[in-house]
């Protein structure tokens, strides 16, 4: 009865500390946050933002999607080599009395030169149905910063040549693309998808910051403090707050930005993301009020 009880003791005490590692999981063990797709997969990505503007006592309304898949092609351990395609490219804007609608699934049929000048916003919406199966390159270190991007000169100039205006017009067009489409604009657009990483091992409740700065016509400052909530497996539910301010004295930036990421430890992948901003932009003799939402997820192909 007495080695009865000793065993039976023995594995009530074995079954309560396997309990008790249940409970403790994956969710009370740190993990490795970076950027770490891997060589030879390709991952898909998706950004929406849909905003809504007040400018000069009107209202505005921009929504943009942007699909975009990613081929990892080269890894020397600190930096990744991605070869970037779009595969899908949408927006709506409807400001100033303009509206314009583009959808790469729906693409405008050719216009001839006469019809261009009757309809400019025709033009618009051929132009960036060239941009689909547009290829560019771009470097990534493991805190995710988009340290070099490559590509875009060829992808506007093709864009430019898919519409038949004359050379002239040709010029116009491919200065004003070249404003928008170019090194500085991807990085502004990835920012909140890839430089997210402290690079490091970290556990729930753990908080870092990381900063980055937006070019184009708005510049502005983006700091962010993200904190780990809770960790599933190889997945890291993060939140994010961030401060929004200027670096230009012409135009005046404050804002907040809010949001939640879920991110694969393995990988970096974000796997789902959504945010909600507020921004004040004054400056130039106006004042604009954005509010904005935005999604972005990510898969493994």
């Amino acid at each position: 009865m007495k080695k009865f009880t000793s065993i039976l003791t023995l594995i009530i005490a074995i079954v309560a500390l396997i309990s008790v590692q249940s409970c403790k999981g994956p969710s009370s063990s740190g993990r490795v946050l970076k950027f770490n797709l891997e060589k030879g997969k390709t991952y898909d990505y998706e950004i929406i933002w849909n905003m809504d503007q007040q400018m000069m006592g009107q209202d505005s309304k921009i929504d943009i999607t942007g699909g975009y898949s990613f081929d990892v092609t080269d890894d020397n351990n600190h930096v990744k080599t991605l070869k970037a395609e779009y595969k899908a490219f949408k927006m709506y804007m409807k400001m100033m009395g303009v509206e314009i609608d583009i959808d790469t699934e729906k693409p405008a049929a050719p216009l001839s030169e006469e019809e261009i000048k009757a309809n400019p916003l025709g033009m618009i919406s051929r132009m960036f149905a060239g941009i689909k199966g547009k290829e560019f390159i771009m470097k990534v270190d493991e805190e995710g910063k988009v340290l070099e991007v490559s590509g875009f000169e060829k992808i506007v100039n093709e864009m430019v040549d898919s519409v038949n205006v004359s050379d002239d017009v040709k010029m116009q067009m491919r200065a004003s693309l070249q404003d928008q489409f170019n090194e500085q604009s991807i990085k502004d657009q990835f920012a909140p998808v890839f430089t997210i990483f402290p690079n490091k091992e970290v556990k729930i409740g753990d908080s870092w910051e990381k900063s980055w700065q937006t070019g184009g016509r708005t510049p502005a400052k983006y700091n962010t403090k993200y904190t780990v909530k809770s960790i599933e497996g190889d997945q890291v539910s993060l939140s994010a707050q961030t401060s929004i301010s200027s670096n230009n004295d012409e135009m005046k930036t404050k804002g907040i930005q809010k949001g939640n990421l879920l991110v694969d430890s393995k990988t970096g992948l974000v796997i789902n993301t959504e945010f909600e901003q507020d921004i004040d932009t004054e400056g130039r003799g106006m004042k604009v009020k954005t509010i904005g939402k935005g999604k972005i997820k990510g898969r493994e192909r």
